[in-house]
This record gives C-alpha cells, structure tokens and sequence, in this order.
C-alpha cells in the first residue's frame, strides 16, 4: 500500500456516495453479450461500492468496458481503490488505463469519445478530483513502467485539470 493510500481511500469516500447498486441494466447500453454479465449484477445488485466484495469485482476488470456510464460510475471507486492499494499489481489498472484515456484526436480508442465524454460528464467535480488524484498517485509510484507512463498520458490529456492541491 503506497502512502497515498489513506488520501485516496478518504476521496473515494467524500466523493462517491454509499448507496445501493441497482444492477438491472448494468450491461443494456454497451454489453449485453459480457459473459459474466449474471454473476456480475448478481455481486452488485443492493450494495454500495464499498460492500462489494472487492476481490470478485477487481477481477472481473474486463465489465469495465461493458458497463453502462451510470453502473460504471458506481462501481469506480473499488477500482480505483484497488489501482491504490496493488498498483500495477492489480488486474484493474490495466483495464483503468484504457478507461481514463481520452481518445487522441481522429482515433476513438478505449470507450471511444462519447462515451469518454459520457463519463467525464456524469462524474461530479469531487468524482473527477479523485479520478485525477489516483491517476497521479499511481503515475508517482510507477514513473517508468508502461503502465505508469499510460497513467501520465491520461493526466496530460484529460484530468489534470480536476488535480486539487497537488504540486
């Protein structure tokens, strides 16, 4: 656990409410055909995103990519509190970096830029600040890795400007 840890879990709290997850739809805008797609809704269905049992949940990093924007907002603090805790270790930060990526102009790669644009707009400005901190906690802790470098390149195009009293 990095020292950032403690900071970034105290985010994730101030910023995503703890209220329960209705799972159904989780998947009708963009995944209808994830595979996982049941037992997912089934782990989140009625509870808040710090009851989730963390270790299915950043497993399945994959749903990330399927989920609709609503669902996956729900669900981001436990990935992004995994990408603090184990770092480039954790199965989620991979999927994180493909997710936070705004597309580069004239390519529409990761969600591609509706939906980026769908994210980035239904998060609130505290979500978006805790976007940005975990991104730049976990850029620090891993400057030279592929990994590292994509948390960087996330930063430069898209949430360093929600960056809150970092240097």
């Amino acid at each position: 656990m990095n020292p950032d840890s403690d900071t970034l879990f105290a985010q994730l709290r101030a910023a995503f409410p703890n209220v329960p997850i209705r799972a159904a739809g989780a998947f009708d805008d963009f995944g209808n055909w994830y595979p996982d797609a049941a037992p997912y809704m089934a782990q989140l269905d009625g509870k808040s995103w710090d009851q989730l049992d963390r270790a299915y949940i950043v497993r399945r990093s994959d749903a990330l990519g399927f989920l609709g924007t609503k669902h996956l907002v729900a669900v981001l603090p436990v990935y992004l509190g995994a990408m603090g805790v184990d770092g480039a270790w954790s199965p989620a930060t991979g999927t994180l970096m493909v997710i936070l990526a705004k597309p580069l102009p004239g390519e529409d790669t990761g969600l591609g830029q509706l939906r980026f644009d769908a994210l980035v707009n239904t998060l609130t400005d505290e979500q978006r600040a805790a976007v940005a901190f975990a991104l730049h906690a976990f850029a620090t802790t891993d400057p030279d890795d592929s990994l590292g470098r994509a948390a960087r390149d996330a930063l430069d195009r898209c949430w360093n400007t929600y960056l809150r009293g970092i240097a």
